[in-house]
């Protein structure tokens, strides 16, 4: 849904059994500020949804645990004092999951991948009830799906990939793909097989 002055309506526009969300879902908007504050304080530089929201976000049915949050750092060292921040707040931290307001998130720093820094770099400002956020643009969230390529990953490529911008896609797949062109087979095997 667009609103009328062109900001993208969020997740809270829509009945959260639109996208099979958990309780943790009410959660995001307060998720969002956070991350929000973790910018302006300097923790993290930026960040995009990713993952199970963000195919929620383009109107894909999903189930999902977790947020997956990819974040700008400059090192390593920066991953480790996020966690660091969390655990002197008192926040619950299980394996790689840090809860925020009751929602286990999980960040997935930028050196990762060059595809995750221009995931972030080039994610589309949204609103989820009136929070600013970002989340990676479709071509990119195909892109990603692709390099995890589990089972449940195929199915939503497919349907992803009618919102798509093809040629976008194909040239971000040209350029994040290794020498042996791992992401662009993927692709092919996906759409070959629907």
């Amino acid at each position: 849904m667009i609103a009328e002055n062109n900001e993208q309506i969020g997740f809270g526009e829509l009945p959260a059994d639109t996208f099979h969300l958990s309780q943790r879902a009410s959660d995001l908007p307060t998720v969002l500020d956070e991350l929000n504050a973790l910018v302006r304080q300097g923790i993290i530089e930026d960040y995009a949804i990713g993952g199970g929201y963000a195919v929620m976000y383009y109107g894909i049915p999903y189930s999902t645990f977790d947020l997956d949050v990819l974040v700008v750092l400059g090192s390593e060292e920066d991953f480790h004092s996020l966690y660091s921040h969390y655990r002197q707040k008192g926040n619950k931290i299980d394996n790689v999951y840090i809860y925020i307001a009751n929602m286990a998130v999980q960040f997935l720093p930028n050196y990762i991948s060059p595809l995750f820094n221009n995931a972030i770099k080039e994610a589309k400002r949204i609103r989820v009830s009136g929070v600013p956020s970002k989340v990676v643009k479709v071509e990119y969230l195909i892109a990603l799906l692709l390099t995890a390529f589990r089972p449940k990953d195929k199915i939503h490529i497919i349907e992803l990939a009618k919102n798509a911008d093809t040629p976008a896609l194909h040239e971000i797949l040209k350029r994040f793909d290794d020498g042996q062109h791992v992401l662009s087979k993927r692709f092919k095997e996906v759409l070959g097989n629907s």
